[in-house]
């Protein structure tokens, strides 16, 4: 496969080249050798591009631009992931051959110290009479071990260097007075490092020093560090000296105050209050109860939830205006049903909007819903009473309704008041068709609405039912 690889590579050389000379694209190279010899399939793409491209047809030039660009941008793509594939195959293929496993053809290698074993794809080709045989293998190989005479070496510049490691922050292991940094591990050597403390009330096997109790003159024990390498394995044995802690001055004089507590509170044990310590080193204490102060969480809370229910308040009021809106909207036509009634009773525009408007106020005073588009129209009896025009007085409702099918029903009742048609019955009733038509898809839509709102809490009670279910039932099997 190299050598295609590699024949790629010297004809994308070459198009390169050509590009250059010609000062134009390897994509335009390829088309135009493509193109006298006839390779592209154009008549199929000369039909389609003009249907999708309305601006070039009947054009035969622009017909043809557009083609050519059509096919060098096909070949723009084939070439850049051609290219792509190619460089990406021959970097595989060196980096493969480069860390080859097989050295001169019956050598494998074997990983470094450390490094971990190795785990190759090896294939045989048996020489035969009857021919080649080929046969795929699958072999690890453990990383290169260390000589036992080298193991013991290492073994033994590492007892040396330890002390030196795990003292941690203490000047030495012969005078600890804080936690040691107990290895497990060593670059550059080979072993496992586990520890045991010969006395664990003072050290623990990670490191940790219990001193608060040892006395001035020092603790002595050991710490025994266990190498482990393979079937190797040796002790090695370090003492240590644990002295009491250094305390600085501030840490000496809590202590002491908390001893002086202590036995204040063991003196009043059968009293019904301990007397604090006054004095401590001749100084005097001054005590008093340290509250649990919350107010800061609680004023950052409230500042915050206050900074919501201000950002929150212009939603609210979209959501009121939604809701305004729907509401008119559901009331529409039941509104254009009333008008056709006492339209057709024999009564006029004007009258039928003072009936339906003084029902309403009737109705309000006697604890009835409240209904924005009949507070509309209690407006326009006001604006009637106070000389408004009426065909002013139902463009100003339309206007304050801010709908389209307000609009529409105040277009219906002014042109029939400026021309006089005697068409307004009809007119209204195609548009009482419509909103009725109008309020049922609405009424779909919210009984969907609503159904994706019920979702949630019926996840939520499903899962308080599986929890009920499966409790129990978990319990039962542990019995």
């Amino acid at each position: 496969m190299v050598i295609v690889y590699g024949i790629v590579l010297v004809l994308y050389l070459w198009l390169l080249f050509l590009a250059l000379r010609r000062r134009t694209t390897l994509a335009e190279v390829v088309y135009h050798f493509c193109m006298r010899r006839k390779v592209f399939r154009t008549k199929s793409a000369g039909e389609k591009l003009p249907i999708l491209h309305p601006e070039i047809r009947g054009k035969k030039e622009r017909e043809k631009s557009c083609l050519r660009q059509f096919y060098i941008g096909k070949l723009r793509l084939l070439l850049l992931l051609v290219f792509i594939g190619d460089v990406l195959a021959i970097g595989l293929f060196v980096g493969g051959r480069m860390e080859n496993a097989v050295v001169d053809g019956k050598y494998m290698k074997r990983n470094g110290y450390g490094m971990g074993s190795r785990e190759a794809g090896l294939e045989a080709r048996v020489e035969r009479s009857q021919g080649t045989t080929r046969q795929d293998f699958v072999i690890a190989v453990e990383e290169q071990r260390y000589e036992d005479a080298l193991v013991k070496q290492l073994s033994e510049e590492l007892s040396e260097a330890l002390p030196d490691m795990i003292k941690g922050a203490n000047a030495s292991i012969g005078k600890v007075k804080s936690d040691l940094d107990l290895v497990r591990e060593v670059e550059g050597y080979p072993f496992q490092i586990a520890w045991e403390s010969d006395d664990y009330s003072l050290m623990d096997s990670d490191g940790s020093i219990h001193n608060e109790s040892v006395g001035e003159a020092g603790e002595a024990f050991y710490l025994t560090a266990i190498f482990t390498y393979g079937d190797y394995k040796e002790e090695h044995r370090f003492p240590i000296c644990i002295f009491p802690p250094e305390y600085s001055e501030d840490e000496l004089l809590k202590k002491k105050i908390y001893e002086l507590l202590a036995s204040s509170e063991e003196r009043d044990r059968y009293k019904d209050k301990v007397e604090l310590p006054e004095t401590v080193n001749g100084e005097r204490i001054l005590w008093s109860e340290k509250a649990d102060d919350g107010s800061g969480y609680i004023f950052f809370l409230l500042c915050i939830g206050a900074g919501m229910v201000y950002f929150l308040q212009d939603r609210k009021l979209k959501e009121e205006i939604d809701r305004r809106n729907r509401q008119m909207l559901l009331d529409h036509p039941q509104l254009i049903s009333k008008l056709m009634l006492y339209l057709g009773a024999g009564m006029t525009i004007r009258n039928s909007f003072r009936k339906i408007a003084s029902r309403y106020a009737a109705e309000r005073q006697e604890g009835g819903k409240f209904h924005y588009v009949y507070e509309e129209m209690l407006l326009i009896c006001h604006e009637l009473d106070s000389g408004v025009s009426e065909a002013a007085a139902y463009e100003h409702f339309a206007k304050r309704c801010r709908l389209p099918q307000y609009t529409k029903l105040s277009n219906i009742l002014v042109q029939n008041m400026r021309k006089g048609s005697n068409s307004i019955l009809d007119a209204l009733r195609q548009e009482a068709e419509n909103a009725f038509e109008e309020r049922k898809n609405m009424a779909r839509k919210l009984g969907e609405e609503a159904g994706t709102k019920l979702l949630l809490p019926m996840m939520l009670m499903l899962g308080i039912v599986m929890v009920l279910i499966l409790i129990p039932a978990y319990y039962s099997f542990s019995v």
